[in-house]
């Protein structure tokens, strides 16, 4: 599962309620990675079964957006590739060229300093993505989770059953000014 499974969206409105409610990108505190406002947050430090506890407290489970950084390089290709191969073979073959591209969408969800691309699928989809989706809520906005690039464990925003269920997995409880 990941990106290439989910649907793409130029519906980029989907993600203008979250701007507002981030703490700024600078401060450090867990509000600036996940959103604001919700009543309980959590870190998570393994994704593994995170779409199915957050599904159970979403009315809109089938309807998920999901950002996905634009800074990933395989996104965009390499300027230039080089091959280093050994081989006892006289007359060795080189190995076939990586996979041009993916063609993306031009739009694009801008927070700050960060822009990403969006997609759409149910909240079952964001299980076992290699990277991202970075940023993920439902269509009805009960919860928001957040996996910023440079960290390696994810944010979740959302009530406080949400949260108790997702601390008696393993996740710690944090407060939305806790540091990073």
């Amino acid at each position: 599962m990941g990106w290439r499974d989910v649907t793409p969206s130029d519906a980029v409105e989907a993600g203008d309620w979250i701007e507002s409610r981030l703490q700024s990108f600078g401060s450090g505190t867990a509000g600036s990675v996940v959103p604001t406002g919700f009543p309980a947050y959590a870190r998570s430090e393994s994704r593994a079964g995170l779409a199915a506890v957050l599904a159970r407290h979403t009315s809109t489970p089938h309807r998920c957006w999901f950002c996905l950084w634009d800074g990933y390089g395989y996104l965009h290709g390499a300027s230039a590739v080089m091959y280093f191969w050994a081989s006892d073979d006289p007359h060795p073959q080189p190995p076939p060229p990586p996979p041009p591209p993916p063609l993306l969408r031009k739009s694009r969800v801008r927070l700050p300093n960060r822009d990403y691309l969006l997609f759409t699928g149910s909240a079952a989809e964001a299980e076992g993505w290699d990277d991202g989706p970075n940023l993920w809520w439902p269509d009805d906005r009960a919860w928001c989770a957040a996996a910023e690039i440079d960290l390696d464990y994810t944010l979740i925003g959302g009530s406080s059953e949400l949260r108790d269920e997702l601390v008696r997995a393993g996740a710690r409880p944090i407060k939305v000014d806790d540091p990073l």
